[in-house]
C-alpha cells in the first residue's frame, strides 16, 4: 500500500537536516528547539508558505493558473510538456495523473499540503520568536491567512477536503474529507481573525503579504464559490468600503510593467510571471506559443458600442469573426488580450501563409494552433529573458464583478450597485454603459456580468471556476474548439474536440491518496 502524502510530508520535516525553511547561518543548527527565535527565522519560516501562492504562466509543480485557462473554453495548451492541461480539457482526467508530464492534479493537492503543514509548524513554534509583539501578532495572522486560502485553493479545484490545522504525526495520516460546508466555514473564520491583525496596506518592499482587503477578498471568493450570495456581497462590500482600491486608469497598461505598480491589485505573486513571455509569444520572437486563444473568446468581445456579435446579424457578425478588430472597432480589451492575424503587436502575423519560410504558419512549432495569441501579461520587454511581471491573483475589477453577481444572484439584481460597478469597468476599458433597454432582467443581468468576467478576466485564472460555479461545463466544453476562420477556405479551423460530463465539474482526488487511505473517499465519477 502506498504511503499518504502527509505521512511522506511527516517524514521528510522530521528529517530535518536538510528542511529548506529551517536553514539557518549555522549549519547544523535545524531543529525545532533551536529555531524560531528571530524575526529573521521567523520571515523566512513564512516565506516559505507564501511560495506557495499560484504563478501566472508554467513553473515546475506550481500552481499555474494562467495556464490552467488551458482547461476552459477560453484558450488550448499545446506543448511538449504540462499534457495533464490538455488531458482535463479533453475530459480525459483520471485520478492516475501523475509522473513527470503531470503538474496539475497531483502537484497542487501535495504542495498545497506541504505548505498548510508549513503554516502549522509556524502557528505551533513561532510564538516563542523574541521580536515586538504587535508584529509578531501581524506574522501570525499572516500564517492563519494562507492556510485558509491554501485550504480554499484546494476547494476550487477538488471540492471536499481534509482540514488540517496541527501538525500531522505519522500515526494520524487517516484523514477524512471535511465537507463542503466545513471548509467554507473553517476558511471564513479563519479570514476573519486574521484580519482583525493585519494592515490595511503595506510598503512597496512588502507589497506581496496579505492584507486586511485581502482576506476580504478571499472571504468573498469562499462564500460565491459556496453559493452563500447575501454573505459573498457581504464581504465584497468590506473591500469596497476600505477606500483603499481603485481601477487602473488604462487596462492594457494593467498587465504590463507600465503599469504594474497599481491601486487595483489586491493580492499578488511577485514575479509570478517571469516565463510567461517565452510560453506564449510566436517563436520567432523566442517563444512557445503553448497557450492559444479559441475563436469562442475572440467572438465573445462586443463591438465598441455595446453589440454582441449575434445581436449584429449574421452578415456582420461574420465580418468580425473573419477580421475580429474590423475597422478597429471591437471592445479594447481583446487587443489588450489576444493577437490575431494582421495584428501588430508581435509584428506581421500571418498563419495562412504556408510558406516554410513562415514561423507564424499555423500549428508550425511554435507558432499558433488557432491563429491567436496571448498578448495579455506578454510584455515585449521580456524578449530575450525571464522577465519580472507580478502576477495579480486578486484585483479590485474581479472584486467588483464579484460583487455584482452576489448581489445578482441573492435577488437583487435590480440593485444601483450592479449596474453602477458593470459600468465602471466596462468605462475603464473605453466601452460605454450597458443598454439598459435590453439589460433589464435578471436574466439578462446574469447574461451580461457572465460576459464581462469573461473578457475583464480572461488569461488571469478565473475562468475554470467561473464555469464550475455557473454549471455550464456541459454548453462551453463540448464539441469542436474552433481557432481564426482561414480566409482561403472561409472555415474556422477545427483544433480539437472535447467532452464534458458531470464528474469534470472537480478534479480527481490523486489516487495514491486514495490508495493509502481507507478514510479517503474519491469524487464521483472517477
Amino acid at each position: 500500500m502506498r504511503r499518504i502524502y502527509l505521512l511522506l510530508i511527516t517524514l521528510f520535516f522530521l528529517s530535518s537536516c536538510n528542511d529548506e525553511f529551517l536553514k539557518k547561518d549555522h549549519p547544523t543548527a535545524t531543529t525545532d528547539e533551536n529555531f524560531w527565535n528571530t524575526e529573521g527565522e521567523i520571515n523566512t519560516a513564512l516565506n516559505t508558505i507564501y511560495d506557495q501562492v499560484p504563478t501566472g504562466q508554467f513553473q515546475f509543480k506550481k500552481n499555474t493558473r494562467i495556464t490552467f485557462e488551458g482547461m476552459t473554453d477560453n484558450a488550448v495548451w499545446y506543448a511538449n510538456f504540462f499534457g495533464e492541461v490538455n488531458t482535463i480539457a479533453l475530459g480525459n482526467a483520471n485520478s492516475q495523473m501523475r509522473g513527470n508530464d503531470w503538474y496539475a492534479v497531483q502537484p497542487v493537492w501535495e504542495e498545497n499540503y506541504i505548505a498548510i503543514r508549513r503554516a502549522n509548524r509556524f502557528l505551533e513554534h513561532a510564538g516563542k520568536a523574541l521580536i515586538e509583539p504587535n508584529l509578531k501578532k501581524r506574522y501570525f495572522a499572516e500564517a492563519r491567512a494562507l492556510r485558509a486560502w491554501l485550504h480554499l485553493d484546494l476547494f476550487l479545484y477538488y471540492g471536499e477536503v481534509p482540514i488540517v490545522t496541527k501538525v500531522i504525526l505519522p500515526t494520524e495520516t487517516d484523514l477524512k474529507k471535511n465537507s463542503r460546508q466545513e471548509v467554507i466555514d473553517f476558511v471564513v473564520a479563519e479570514l476573519d481573525a486574521a484580519s482583525a491583525d493585519l494592515p490595511a496596506t503595506y510598503p512597496i518592499n512588502d507589497v506581496k503579504r496579505i492584507t486586511k482587503g485581502a482576506c476580504y477578498t478571499m472571504k468573498t471568493v469562499a462564500l460565491l464559490n459556496n453559493r452563500q450570495y447575501a454573505q459573498a456581497a457581504a464581504a465584497a462590500k468590506q473591500v469596497i468600503d476600505l477606500n483603499i482600491y481603485k481601477l487602473h486608469p488604462n487596462y492594457t497598461a494593467l498587465f504590463n510593467y507600465e503599469g504594474q505598480v497599481n491601486e487595483e491589485r489586491i493580492f499578488i505573486k511577485q514575479g509570478g510571471n517571469y516565463d510567461t513571455f517565452y510560453r506564449s509569444a510566436p517563436g520567432y520572437l523566442g517563444g512557445n506559443a503553448c497557450l492559444n486563444p479559441t475563436a469562442s473568446l475572440v467572438n465573445t468581445y462586443e463591438t465598441k458600442q455595446g453589440k454582441t456579435l449575434t445581436e449584429l446579424g449574421t452578415d456582420s457578425a461574420e465580418i468580425y469573426k473573419q477580421s475580429p478588430n474590423y475597422k478597429s472597432n471591437r471592445d479594447p480589451r481583446m487587443d489588450a488580450t489576444i493577437a490575431y492575424p494582421g495584428s501588430t503587436y508581435y509584428g506581421n502575423l500571418d498563419p495562412w501563409d504556408d510558406s516554410p519560410n513562415n514561423p507564424n504558419r499555423l500549428a508550425a512549432i511554435y507558432s499558433s494552433k488557432t491563429g491567436y495569441w496571448l498578448r495579455k501579461y506578454v510584455d515585449l520587454a521580456d524578449k530575450g529573458k525571464g522577465g519580472s511581471l507580478d502576477y495579480m491573483i486578486h484585483r479590485y475589477g474581479d472584486l467588483l464583478l464579484m460583487y455584482v453577481e452576489a448581489l445578482v444572484e441573492s435577488g437583487k439584481w435590480n440593485d444601483p450597485d450592479v449596474l453602477k460597478y458593470i459600468n465602471q469597468i466596462r468605462n475603464r476599458a473605453k466601452m460605454p454603459n450597458a443598454d439598459v433597454s435590453v439589460y433589464n432582467s435578471e436574466a439578462k443581468i446574469r447574461e451580461l456580468y457572465q460576459r464581462e468576467r469573461r473578457v475583464e478576466l480572461a488569461f488571469e485564472g478565473s475562468r475554470l471556476f467561473d464555469i464550475r460555479r455557473w454549471k455550464i461545463g456541459e454548453k462551453v466544453m463540448n464539441g469542436i474548439v474552433e481557432g481564426a476562420i482561414n480566409p482561403k477556405t472561409k472555415k474556422a479551423v477545427n483544433v480539437e474536440t472535447r467532452t464534458f460530463s458531470q464528474k469534470d465539474y472537480l478534479w480527481p482526488i490523486p489516487a495514491r491518496e486514495t490508495e493509502g487511505n481507507p478514510n479517503m473517499t474519491q469524487n464521483p465519477g472517477y
